[in-house]
């Protein structure tokens, strides 16, 4: 028996120079994009892009390349929130954008269903004060997206480190200004307190003195092991104690 089939129709893939950031894009047409941004260079209005995101729309958001202080701090912040994470054991996943709890499935894929995190952080040049463009822009993302429509996301911190400037967004309360100084994670992040000082170090960088203390052997308070340093005794403390 002779069976005829039709010619199976054939996706083109999405053509990375004329992308269209008001179309939308499935799962495999988003995957695409940014596997292809691994090696090929895009720039939207000047601006290398990195990768893309996908908005509740399913619409492209790109992610600019970052300067590299910048970058510093946001590292300095994700390790932050790490260390407090591993000594406190609060069981959350942090990530350079969010703080968040993933399935198996979403952790590994672009397949599912987009997640919400439950505190933010945005480290941003906003300027010195809130009477600009730069700053209102971000703010109106913070009250009208970020807060007050979403069902999850409980606090956000946008944290300006080149004017040493921050802000707090509550649910449900007025945004502050606290200075630049140690904030805490509130009841959202228990017993978490971002120390700036560690920030401070990275934009305002100052040669350290000389110092013997990493070649000093020390000892674990809990089971005495020895080690040649203290990097060894920390690595240790966190792998094994906390």
């Amino acid at each position: 028996m002779l069976k005829l089939f039709g010619t199976p129709k054939v996706e083109t893939p999405p053509d990375l120079d004329n992308l269209n950031l008001e179309c939308f894009y499935t799962s495999k047409e988003f995957e695409y994009i940014n596997n292809q941004l691994k090696n090929n260079i895009l720039k939207i209005n000047g601006h290398p892009v990195n990768l893309f995101e996908l908005d509740k729309n399913r619409k492209l958001i790109p992610m600019l390349q970052i300067p590299y202080c910048k970058e510093q701090v946001v590292a300095e912040i994700a390790a932050q929130l790490r260390n407090w994470n591993i000594q406190t054991r609060q069981g959350v996943e942090v990530t350079i954008s969010q703080v968040l709890q993933l399935t198996n499935e979403q952790a590994w894929s672009f397949q599912s269903a987009l997640f919400t995190p439950i505190f933010l952080v945005e480290v941003a040049d906003i300027g010195v004060d809130t009477d600009n463009p730069k700053f209102r822009e971000v703010d109106k993302r913070f009250k009208e997206k970020l807060i007050t429509q979403s069902m999850v996301v409980q606090l956000g911190w946008l944290i300006d480190p080149q004017h040493k400037q921050i802000y707090i967004y509550r649910k449900g309360r007025r945004c502050s200004n606290p200075g630049w100084k140690d904030i805490s994670g509130e009841n959202i992040l228990p017993g978490f307190v971002l120390d700036i000082s560690l920030i401070n170090r990275i934009i305002d960088p100052i040669l350290p003195a000389p110092s013997r203390l990493s070649q000093v052997q020390a000892n674990c308070p809990y089971c005495n092991n020895a080690f040649n340093n203290i990097y060894e005794l920390i690595k240790h403390l966190e792998s094994v104690h906390c």
